[in-house]
């Protein structure tokens, strides 16, 4: 993989990976994505036929599908989908929470958005830990202390400003979530079950429990959802636009809340909860796009606070020295032991990096260059045997560094690509309904409150990622675009599920890029995740029909410590266009989310497995 590399886009080659693996080594160069220009698509004959829309809910999907035909582009329909989630999927989409969003148009600079949460000013450290200096984990999962200020309100904004196509309303983005909030809509089966699952979870404040489970019981499949507080918000950020979130009676409503609320074991709290100086400060960035190569495909993902883009740069950048045509040939278009070998090194090796270096770019030195050098993922590569290495160790400078997250992907008939990721953290985030009718996150939990010490997806870190005020916290959202040899977007794609994001993630674009299967047999394929702490990978046990026994065998016999799980990874919302423009968007059957293509009908969504 060559990142940022100044020149014309390479041709695909298909054979003698091995004996390139030092020429792509030593052309592994990081520049920044929107500091040159001929990161431009090139010009060619094909368009994109028909734009596409891949998120969580079909109701979602379908305003997004409304705004690309009204004539919107790709930034306008993602705008108006995450509205629309933050209203039909609680679980995840959301206005109290954060995310990110990844432009890359078809002519001009790639872009990346960071609107992720920030830990209030008056954070310290101590509150977090208990009278021995531990830390205790459920203050930076439920209750006050485990809210970062939202970035969604101004972050989706501040993507409608710049990237937008100019030809709708800030308001006509807005207007189809406060119809559904102030009309209600029919509870699917997903949404009803989440709520069963959650329902003793002791996070839940009154407002939210008074709203999700009236009369004690939670809202049932086929019940009317009517949402009247999240209206009125919307509605006054449709006509004052994000200052109506983050000043004024919204923001002063949540500030109150959030005092009142008590913190168990801790009988003085003075600050160390969301204000009304954190909400009016908060601002989105502008970061500039990791940009890279993989087999002549120009990549564009997120840099930090997201540590998807680095760990999925890197894991290819390894991968693509090595022999992948020689198993390839072996595999009858499935991976081979050897090969999913290798996947797993390759994140094993990554994923100890993101452990140790990486955090808010903006308060520690992230060592983007050292991490994507031609040296170190030479070394990584050379470090990869027949057997596990259980022991790897992350970077070392020289002498002289939830759950809950929903996804949407949009393709628009220009060739624009936005992909973005957002989220509450856990499910329903930190369980607090504010008076505004929206619920908050609990992200502070994504921080290192301790060194080693995991958070709820047993990620651990170090001071790179330690709690700060107006820090913002690692993520593993992984918005991620493919463009093709020939300049067109010919995947968009990305995926909830804590640090399962970034495994979801690569897998599909490996299926894609280097097994050439199909979008749909690409993300239905059963996935591993390696995460390099615990050691063992897990693997689906049954999604699909799981993973074939005897590659699980092989890879046993290498060492592999391997967990069969039942729990389902990922769930990923892409976009493909092929070399035609034929655009096929699909949503994961993991979950209940659906796509669309333009003129086409949403696709009906899976259903949740029986219990």
């Amino acid at each position: 993989m060559v990142v940022g590399e100044e020149r014309g886009r390479p041709k695909r080659r298909r054979e003698a990976h091995g004996a390139r693996a030092w020429a792509a080594a030593l052309s592994l160069l990081l520049t920044l994505a929107a500091a040159c220009n001929s990161n431009g698509a090139r010009s060619n004959d094909v368009r994109v036929q028909r734009g596409a829309v891949a998120s969580e809910h079909p109701l979602a999907t379908a305003v997004g599908l409304d705004v690309l035909a009204r004539g919107g582009n790709a930034a306008d329909a993602a705008v108006a989908t995450a509205f629309a989630l933050a209203v039909v999927y609680p679980q995840a989409g959301n206005l109290g929470g954060g995310g990110f969003a990844l432009w890359v148009p078809r002519e001009g600079n790639a872009l990346a958005l960071d609107f992720r949460e920030t830990a209030p000013a008056s954070t310290l450290v101590a509150r977090y830990l208990d009278d021995d200096g531990k830390a205790v984990a459920d203050r930076s999962r439920r209750g006050p202390l485990a809210v970062g200020t939202p970035g969604s309100p101004r972050g989706l904004f501040a993507l409608y400003d710049e990237c937008g196509s100019g030809l709708l309303r800030f308001r006509d983005l807005v207007q189809p979530a406060i119809e559904l909030a102030r009309d209600g809509f029919v509870v699917d089966p997903w949404l009803a079950q989440h709520l069963v699952d959650a329902r003793d979870d002791p996070k839940w404040n009154d407002a939210a429990r008074a709203l999700f489970y009236p009369g004690g019981e939670p809202l049932a499949e086929g019940a009317v959802f009517v949402q009247p507080a999240l209206a009125d918000t919307l509605e006054r950020i449709a006509r004052g636009g994000p200052d109506a979130f983050y000043t004024g009676g919204v923001a002063t409503e949540t500030a109150e809340a959030l005092a009142a609320l008590p913190v168990e074991g801790l009988t003085h709290r003075v600050g160390g909860s969301v204000d009304l100086a954190d909400l009016a400060g908060y601002a989105p960035k502008w970061r500039e796009p990791l940009r890279g190569w993989f087999l002549g495909h120009e990549l564009f993902s997120m840099p930090p606070p997201s540590s998807g883009g680095l760990v999925v740069m890197q894991s290819l950048a390894v991968l693509e020295g090595l022999p992948l045509d020689t198993e390839l040939a072996k595999g009858d278009g499935e991976p081979t032991a050897r090969m999913l070998h290798w996947w797993i090194e390759a994140l094993r090796g990554s994923f100890a990096d993101r452990a140790q270096h990486m955090g808010d770019p903006d308060k520690v030195d992230v060592p983007v260059r050292a991490l994507l050098s031609p040296a170190w993922v030479a070394s990584r590569r050379a470090s990869i045997g027949e057997y596990a290495r259980t022991d790897v160790a992350p970077w070392r400078p020289p002498v002289l560094e939830p759950t809950e997250t929903t996804h949407v992907s949009v393709v628009d008939r220009d060739g624009n690509a936005l992909s973005m990721t957002t989220t509450l953290n856990g499910r329903f985030g930190a369980g607090i309904l504010a008076p505004g009718g929206f619920l908050l996150n609990n992200e502070l939990d994504d921080f290192a409150i301790q060194p080693d010490a995991p958070n709820m997806y047993g990620l651990v870190g170090s001071s790179a990622n330690a709690i700060a005020p107006g820090k913002r916290p690692l993520s593993s959202m992984t918005p991620t675009v493919v463009r093709s040899p020939d300049g067109m977007p010919e995947l968009v794609l990305g995926s909830p599920g804590g640090p399962r994001i970034i495994t979801s993630v690569m897998q599909v674009v490996l299926r894609v890029l280097v097994l050439e299967q199909d979008l749909v047999a690409a993300v239905d394929a059963p996935r591993l995740h390696q995460q390099w702490s615990p050691a063992a990978t897990w693997f689906e046990a049954s999604f699909h029909g799981g993973w074939d026994p005897d590659l699980i065998a092989a890879l046993e016999a290498r060492g592999h410590p391997i967990e069969l799980v039942e729990r389902r990874l990922g769930s990923v919302q892409a976009v493909h266009v092929d070399p035609r423009g034929v655009t096929t968007a699909y949503s994961d059957a993991r979950r209940g989310g659906a796509a669309g293509v333009e003129g086409g009908a949403v696709a009906q969504p899976a259903s949740p497995p029986r219990r």
